[in-house]
């Protein structure tokens, strides 16, 4: 479920040319294959929150995809958060 959400989310952006943010999460991914699982959910987690953070980005995407991102978004932060406590 996480890997699948993780290309889901690098998938969208780059539908939407965030060629920084897709990179973060496409070594997120790495992380993670590498069975190196608490480092990958770290590296979801420094996305959000700050200035200039994850949360603060405006989205070139279509309304459904747009959508899809946000439940994405949220999927992965909440599984991170959970599975690093």
């Amino acid at each position: 479920m996480y890997l699948d959400m993780l290309s889901e989310m690098v998938g969208l952006l780059g539908k939407g040319d965030h060629e920084h943010w897709k990179k973060w999460f496409e070594l997120a991914q790495k992380y993670y294959v590498e069975d190196c699982h608490d480092k990958s959910f770290e590296k979801v987690l420094g996305a959000y929150g700050g200035m200039g953070s994850f949360n603060d980005v405006f989205w070139n995407l279509s309304k459904p995809d747009f959508e899809r991102l946000e439940y994405v978004k949220g999927e992965l932060w909440s599984y991170a958060k959970l599975k690093l406590q």
